[in-house]
């Protein structure tokens, strides 16, 4: 093998290489749809909400908002996500609302805060919502979901989520508080 041939094979390398590690380790685009868990019909106008951070620093670090996306399912209950090409980005969060379920998150799981493993980013994922029981508490739903969803931070980008399930969670928990520090306070 020549000379010139090594160096051509070895620049082909050097800019292959970081290309397939730059697609392999991004997040593609996806699509899925959002049905009821009791029911299986398709739910329409739930709130898709998915954030990419960045952790950046070494030792002491900080983690970012890198880029939010929010789309609203249709009649179908369908609805497709942007991805990011960045490898150097975390995993991204996900959360699912919708006015009388429950919240779905790609991390945990409402009530009790398990660890969902069932979840991969990938198309054609099915998302089951649970519909919301009278045994369960809006005030520990509302935190779920502001804490599932990263509600403090790129509160701009997240404006149709957070309006929804401000307007729709907000007062009932802050009731459902009282209430419980009203029986206390009797004891």
């Amino acid at each position: 093998m020549t000379k010139s041939r090594l160096k051509k094979i070895a620049l082909a390398l050097l800019i292959a290489i970081p290309l397939i590690i730059y697609f392999l380790f991004s997040y593609r685009p996806i699509s899925g749809t959002v049905v009821d868990a009791e029911t299986g019909k398709p739910v329409e106008g739930a709130i898709v909400l998915v954030e990419w951070t960045r952790t950046t620093g070494i030792g002491l670090t900080t983690t970012k908002s890198y880029k939010v996306a929010e789309v609203v399912t249709d009649k179908d209950g369908k609805f497709t996500l942007p991805g990011v090409l960045n490898p150097f980005v975390n995993a991204p969060y996900l959360t699912i609302y919708k006015k009388g379920y429950v919240a779905w998150n790609n991390n945990s799981i409402f009530p009790g805060n398990g660890i969902r493993v069932d979840f991969k980013w990938s198309s054609g994922y099915v998302f089951k919502l649970e519909q919301f029981k009278n045994t369960d508490s809006y005030e520990d739903h509302y935190y779920f979901i502001s804490s599932a969803a990263h509600t403090e931070s790129a509160t701009k980008e997240k404006h149709l989520f957070i309006k929804a399930y401000d307007e729709s969670e907000r007062e009932k928990a802050i009731r459902e508080r009282d209430l419980k520090e009203s029986r206390s306070s009797q004891k």
